[in-house]
């Protein structure tokens, strides 16, 4: 973990320490941080929390992977004519612009709530990043690189290995850091919309029956879920990086 996110860190724990320290230990609707560890340990023991982490990560991670292979492709083809750039611009401009949330119930209409239906939601909401920085890194690669490619007579698949490819990656790489907390809040948001059983599904549910330190648990779990999650993004964004080659 480095310095920078360990003083990140620093004003969350101070608020919670705060309030420990001085909040009513009684209350009903904020209870401390001390009651939500007991709550943790008391969801852990009851068997709810793995099987839904597992099944938010899930659906977490397909749908990262799906929009990463998709937002990719769809921006290295739309960067790479500045026709199909322009004819399409708007009509993504005016998707992005629409929220996963309010999707969710004509998806639900149009294809039933399965599997396949919760993963397309997460990409919908997701891809955006991945897809409009790879299309601004595609437009913005050199054409003397791509006619010094020709020049050597490399094959369209060395060309793409090896000239287009190196050239996007630091975008495509920006683009996925943007889109791993969204891809998280779509995710839970689907887990409690299409009651997946989920992380967020759980949530609500506490919250619905007033157990309100369970509720306040299942938050500080996916927090740090997400710090973690931010971590490991983090590291494979420098070890990508550090092996592309100049």
């Amino acid at each position: 973990m480095s310095l920078r996110t360990l003083r990140g860190l620093i004003p969350i724990a101070l608020v919670i320490v705060l309030w420990q320290l001085f909040g009513n230990q009684d209350s009903i609707t904020t209870p401390p941080p001390s009651a939500w560890w007991t709550s943790f340990q008391q969801i852990e023991q009851s068997g709810a929390l793995w099987p839904a982490l597992a099944t938010s990560l899930k659906l977490f991670v397909l749908g990262l992977l799906i929009a990463t292979v998709l937002g990719v492709l769809l921006g290295a083809a739309l960067g790479s004519s500045r026709r199909l750039s322009r004819a399409l611009n708007p009509l993504f401009e005016f998707i992005r612009a629409t929220p996963a949330a309010a999707i969710v119930p004509a998806a639900l209409v149009l294809f039933q709530a399965n599997s396949k239906t919760e993963i397309g939601i997460i990409v919908y909401g997701s891809i955006w990043p991945i897809l409009l920085n790879t299309a601004a890194a595609r437009a913005a690669v050199p054409s003397m690189r791509l006619e010094m490619a020709r020049c050597l007579r490399l094959s369209a698949w060395d060309r793409l290995r090896k000239v287009v490819l190196p050239s996007l990656l630091p975008e495509i790489v920006v683009g996925i850091r943007v889109a791993v907390p969204v891809c998280l809040i779509v995710t839970l948001l689907v887990d409690f919309l299409v009651a997946t059983g989920g992380m967020g599904y759980l949530l609500v549910q506490y919250q619905q029956s007033f157990q309100v330190s369970s509720a306040f648990a299942l938050l500080a779990t996916i927090g740090v879920v997400g710090v973690l999650l931010n971590l490991v993004i983090g590291m494979a964004e420098k070890a990508i990086l550090r092996r592309r080659p100049a």
